[in-house]
């Protein structure tokens, strides 16, 4: 168990904050995908773990099942697309990076646990081949781990948010934490975190306060991450955001044919768009809809210019992913509050 112990300036700066974003949620993808009692994530687990990418060890080195995994989230959270978020990783703060290898390499020492490979250390070299390798391990993972599905997700944790700070903003503080999950519990001062292991550790924030923030694999208990060079930063409780098998459904669930999407772009566009929700390059987009890459160009800046898709050049590509916009489209879910981009 971890007692969180929060002083009255604590509770007045506790906020939601946004999903972690796409790389951090395929950091957390990689820790369940190698549990075993996994639950709802069965079926799942299954299907990637029979469409492994070659390179999937470089995370599992990292992101083991244990407690003990390297905090690369913290680093990069805030990034919403997987491009965005390997760009942050690339970016990280050597120092932040070397306090974390240090703090996993004595947690890990402590619990008896096997220690990080060598080629870790080299992670807190900006311009090394080590995060690199790691940026090319998460961006193959993510297509296995989310198979085209991630604006939907992305959209159901931010809706999963909004809600959490609607309850935030109209019923107040003591009613958010105690509704958090099913292993939080909340006695004034103190937030209880439940873990299967029998230690207790406690905390005090010392009115740093906590970001909340719901997530689709941090799972089962709620994670807590801190910074480690920035001492008063608030802690980020990550809560799992999948309760029961409606939820399940509801975040992952296949997306109905959008006839309306289709009158609205032309078959061949709408499926243009739905290729470039899963991401992809413009040479893969063009063999998805079987056109030629001129063409598959010609409807990505139809595309882009609408608001739908946000393009960015990587390497020697031009790679595509769905605006806010875009997903709302492709789920029929257009509202008064939907961001363009």
């Amino acid at each position: 168990m971890k007692r969180i112990y929060c002083t009255p300036d604590d509770l007045l700066r506790i906020r939601v904050g946004a999903p972690l974003g796409a790389i951090a949620e395929t950091m957390l993808a990689t820790r369940v995908v190698q549990r075993r009692n996994v639950a709802g994530f069965a079926g799942w687990r299954s299907q990637v773990r029979g469409a492994m990418p070659a390179n999937f060890g470089v995370l599992a080195d990292i992101l083991p099942a244990d407690d003990s995994f390297l905090d690369l989230i913290t680093p990069t959270r805030g990034a919403r697309s997987i491009s965005a978020g390997i760009e942050a990783l690339h970016l990280a703060s050597r120092d932040e990076l070397r306090m974390e290898l240090d703090s996993v390499i004595r947690s890990r020492a402590r619990e008896g646990q096997a220690p990080l490979p060598a080629w870790t250390a080299e992670l807190s070299d900006r311009d090394g081949t080590a995060r690199r390798n790691v940026a090319d391990a998460v961006e193959a993972f993510h297509s296995v781990a989310f198979a085209g599905r991630w604006s939907h997700i992305q959209t159901y944790l931010e809706q999963a948010a909004e809600r959490m700070a609607h309850t935030l903003a109209t019923e107040g503080v003591e009613r958010l934490l105690a509704d958090l999950h099913p292993y939080v519990s909340w006695r004034a001062p103190v937030l209880e975190i439940h873990r299967q292991h029998d230690c207790t550790h406690d905390e005090h924030l010392d009115g740093r306060g906590l970001i909340i923030i719901p997530s689709l694999f941090a799972w089962p208990q709620p994670l807590t991450l801190m910074s480690l060079v920035d001492k008063d930063a608030p802690m980020t409780v990550i809560v799992p955001a999948l309760r029961d098998i409606n939820d399940f459904t509801a975040a992952w669930g296949p997306r109905a044919t959008n006839e309306a999407l289709t009158a609205l772009l032309g078959r061949t566009r709408a499926a243009a768009l739905q290729v470039i929700a899963e991401g992809c390059s413009t040479t893969e987009l063009a063999r998805r809809l079987g056109v030629s890459p001129a063409t598959a160009s010609e409807h990505a800046s139809i595309l882009r210019e609408s608001g739908l898709i946000d393009s960015w050049r990587h390497r020697n590509a031009m790679r595509h992913e769905v605006t806010t916009l875009g997903a709302a489209l492709l789920d029929g879910n257009l509202g008064s509050n939907v961001r363009i981009a």
